[in-house]
């Protein structure tokens, strides 16, 4: 039930059905006697504490027992250090501009100020820049002048799709900047996503009085989905602010949306948003004017992938091993048909019973490959 009302609220904007269902959830949520605690701990670890807040309070529903205040500093605590990081954004902007070295904003920091009605409602752990491979070097000499500092014992390999983060302390703040030259990381279901692929066109923002800019409407959506739904299985778990950033971007932009440059990049794209529908309700007009089909609602909606590789065994027993089969082999439907792009009849049931297997198998392969280097390595040094 927790992860049907932070899903219900990863929006910025909110319509009368899903307040109706927030509050018949929070009712139930509260009859049951249900921990408030857990609650504030899983909004905060998704990333939509502020966005929880901002719907409670339309509905003018407080939480008891001090939660709500708690709750409140936490939104107020993400107000001062955005605060913070747009103050150093426009720093580094400014002297980007002034050397000539082109960039893009991207997720959090971008989203927060053109996306989000209100900067303070979208949370970030970094601010994230897109430069050119060729201006990398230049573009980490001018913070380090400013006074950005390598994370000690980071664990970036040298050929990674990013540099290793650079940190700031600002007025008590950890700014944490994480310079790109590949959106996305380097693995084969990837594209490969450098500056100039959505430099020519882009979406113009202002930060602090200076004008920067981020991707386009239409390759922003296209990268929300795959940054937050299409990582390896190796990788966390979705966060339900990625729910939010797309719900919010095409809610706020679709009759700007070019959505025939959209289908040109994923044609899947409008199925796949037809299920974010199942975590927070589709306005009806948004609905009708891209055609959702919402006939059939998937099994355990909003349950992201919770097999292996990405969870292990934690205490051997065998009802744990044998749940790890199951959500390994057999994940929640609406993880799978988001994650494949898969939604109906025989595509779906090849993705069941091809597609998602053969992934499977292709991890067993590379971890018994990392196995073998691994003990193979071990044995060269005891040699020596």
């Amino acid at each position: 039930m927790i992860r049907r009302i932070i899903g219900l609220c990863s929006r910025d904007l909110g319509h009368t059905a899903m307040y109706e269902m927030l509050d018949l959830v929070l009712s139930n949520f509260q009859s049951r006697q249900l921990p408030w605690e857990s609650l504030v701990y899983e909004a905060e670890a998704h990333g939509v504490a502020p966005l929880l807040y901002k719907h409670l309070e339309h509905l003018g529903f407080t939480l008891p027992d001090g939660h709500h205040r708690i709750l409140r500093s936490l939104c107020q605590r993400c107000r001062l250090s955005n605060q913070i990081r747009n103050s150093a954004i426009a720093e580094i902007i400014s002297w980007y501009q002034q050397e000539k070295v082109d960039h893009l904003l991207v997720k959090g920091i971008a989203l927060a100020n053109f996306v989000y009605t209100d900067p303070d409602l979208r949370p970030m752990r970094d601010i994230d820049l897109l430069v050119r491979r060729n201006d990398l070097e230049k573009a980490e000499k001018i913070l380090l002048e400013l006074g950005y500092r390598q994370k000690e014992n980071h664990e970036i390999p040298e050929e990674y799709y990013h540099l290793p983060p650079l940190v700031k302390t600002i007025e008590g703040l950890p700014v944490t900047i994480e310079l790109h030259h590949n959106l996305l990381p380097l693995e084969p279901s990837y594209p490969r996503w450098q500056l100039e692929k959505s430099f020519d066109s882009v979406q113009p923002i202002t930060i602090k009085g200076l004008e920067t800019a981020t991707l386009n409407l239409e390759d922003n959506l296209y990268y929300l989905y795959l940054h937050g739904f299409r990582s390896p299985l190796t990788y966390e778990e979705f966060r339900f602010i990625h729910v939010a950033d797309i719900v919010s971007l095409t809610e706020k932009f679709y009759q700007q949306i070019d959505w025939h440059r959209v289908h040109l990049q994923c044609r899947k794209m409008p199925a796949i948003l037809s299920l974010f529908h199942f975590i927070t309700p589709w306005q009806e007009k948004l609905i009708s004017g891209l055609k959702l089909d919402l006939d059939k609602a998937p099994s355990r909606p909003g349950i992201g992938y919770r097999g292996w590789p990405l969870h292990k065994l934690k205490n051997g027993s065998l009802k744990e091993l044998l749940l790890l089969i199951y959500e390994t082999l057999y994940p929640s439907q609406w993880w799978t048909q988001i994650y494949y792009g898969h939604i109906r009849g025989m595509d779906y049931l090849k993705v069941r019973f091809f597609l998602h297997p053969r992934a499977i198998w292709r991890w067993i392969k590379a971890h018994i490959r990392h196995r073998f280097k691994q003990s193979n390595s071990t044995q060269h040094r005891l040699k020596k």
